[in-house]
């Protein structure tokens, strides 16, 4: 199974979440350069544009949303589970 880095999924998830790589920097502890950084890193691995980038800022593209409803709901999922690990369930 091949997948991108852990660190490049939160990001675009964090972006396509608050469809804005400023507002995913912040919420994430980095720079907005490197947020979008992974989305580039991750469109290239995919070979389709996830977000489409305007002067005023970005938003995402038809790939882009239904990727994110994916990522979203499998980070939550990961999330979810990691914490009934830790309490023991």
């Amino acid at each position: 199974m091949k997948l991108p880095p852990l660190a490049t999924l939160r990001a675009f998830e964090a972006a396509a979440r608050k469809q804005s790589f400023s507002l995913a920097a912040q919420e994430l502890g980095m720079t907005a350069t490197a947020v979008s950084q992974h989305v580039r890193n991750l469109e290239a691995w995919l070979g389709v544009p996830l977000f489409d980038r305007h002067a005023r800022g970005v938003r995402l593209s038809p790939a882009g949303k239904e990727f994110g409803i994916t990522v979203s709901a499998s980070l939550r999922q990961i999330s979810s589970g990691a914490e009934r690990i830790r309490r023991g369930s």
